[in-house]
């Protein structure tokens, strides 16, 4: 039931988007968390000698992957480290649009613009061809 044509109300409150969209932020983030599984196969793979790997090597899909460096904050034994990636993982907003979406507000909240949508229907346009 929509209050406005920019508000969409469910049973338990008031979304930021529509159930379509909300949809397909769902399959995006499903396709992200694969992504990150799929980039750390093909990482130790890509770590291995070129006379230890065996076939080629593991696939991930592109969109949620960029062709830049990565150094990656961690601690190993209380002290700071950093650990390089030759990609960058980023997941374009997707987890926090997700979360935004499916948690249900007493007051109408602001919409998404139409700026966020395109981003939403361009990422799963291609992530969609990919898996």
């Amino acid at each position: 039931m929509n209050v406005s044509p920019d508000t969409y109300r469910s049973r338990f409150g008031y979304h930021v988007c529509d159930f379509a969209t909300w949809q397909k932020l769902k399959a995006l983030k499903k396709w992200y968390w694969q992504t990150v599984k799929d980039f750390h196969l093909w990482w130790r793979w890509q770590r291995k000698r070129q006379e230890n790997r065996r076939g080629a090597g593991p696939a991930f899909c592109p969109v949620f992957v960029l062709d830049q460096p990565w150094f990656k904050p961690r601690r190993i034994h209380g002290q700071d480290a950093v650990r390089y990636y030759p990609k960058t993982l980023v997941d374009h907003g997707v987890l926090e649009l997700f979360a935004a979406g499916a948690q249900p507000q007493a007051q109408p909240p602001t919409p998404l613009d139409d700026s966020r949508l395109r981003l939403i229907n361009r990422l799963h346009t291609a992530a969609a061809e990919w898996f």
